[in-house]
């Protein structure tokens, strides 16, 4: 009897996790838009999820780097460091990506225009943010990348835009842990209500991020 209890439980409390969404941190993300007034937003280009920011808020936290894109806007993202910068969709490393502990990159690209100017194809949406909330965000991002002895960036290849380049990152990546779980984990740290424990695709950190923010285009 005690061990039906017990799963019964375990079963109850699972379910609130996966079905329960986390409500927004008031001290980063006020509830008055106007106490919150830097926009991010969050792109849907393909199956991995960009965040675009204005380039100053995170130029400032990291090292100098040649390769180091320098713009108005930035745009970051974060995957396996093989499926991620190839050149097109290969079954092989997919299945690599999905099912083995890997290494894992961070992409980051600039652009002049505004999002909705570069990527006009793409879903997206805006979202406000309090001074407080962009400066944790971006600490974490910033946290993210991978350093040397001597706290220099580690360049690990071209980038997927004329503007841009892949660095070395913290972290395995494997299944369910996925480039959009990343992003969801990146607009959490800003206090925004959102919950990565479940934003496997970049379908549904879109919508949870909707709930909170504009959409675009």
């Amino acid at each position: 009897m005690a061990s039906v209890q017990y799963s019964l439980v375990t079963i109850s409390i699972f379910a609130l996790v996966v079905t329960g969404c986390l409500g927004p941190v008031r001290e980063l993300y006020p509830e008055k838009e106007e106490k919150r007034p830097i926009s991010v937003y969050v792109v849907k280009p393909g199956w991995h999820v960009g965040i675009v920011f204005e380039g100053r808020y995170l130029e400032e936290k990291l090292p100098d780097h040649e390769r180091l894109p320098e713009a108005e806007f930035l745009m970051v993202g974060w995957g396996d460091n093989k499926y991620y910068p190839a050149d097109r969709a290969r079954v092989g490393l997919f299945l690599r990506a999905a099912f083995l502990p890997t290494g894992s990159v961070i992409h980051i690209a600039g652009f002049k225009e505004a999002p909705d100017s570069y990527f006009t194809e793409s879903k997206i949406l805006r979202l406000q943010l309090s001074e407080e909330g962009m400066d944790s965000m971006t600490d974490y991002i910033a946290s993210r990348f991978s350093y040397d002895a001597q706290e220099r960036l580690t360049f690990a290849g071209d980038g997927l835009y004329r503007n841009s380049a892949f660095f070395k990152a913290k972290g395995l990546y494997f299944f369910p842990k996925t480039s959009n779980k990343w992003a969801a984990r990146v607009l959490r740290e800003s206090g925004l209500p959102i919950t990565p424990f479940y934003a496997i695709t970049s379908g549904n950190v879109m919508r949870q991020a909707e709930k909170s923010g504009k959409v675009v285009q």
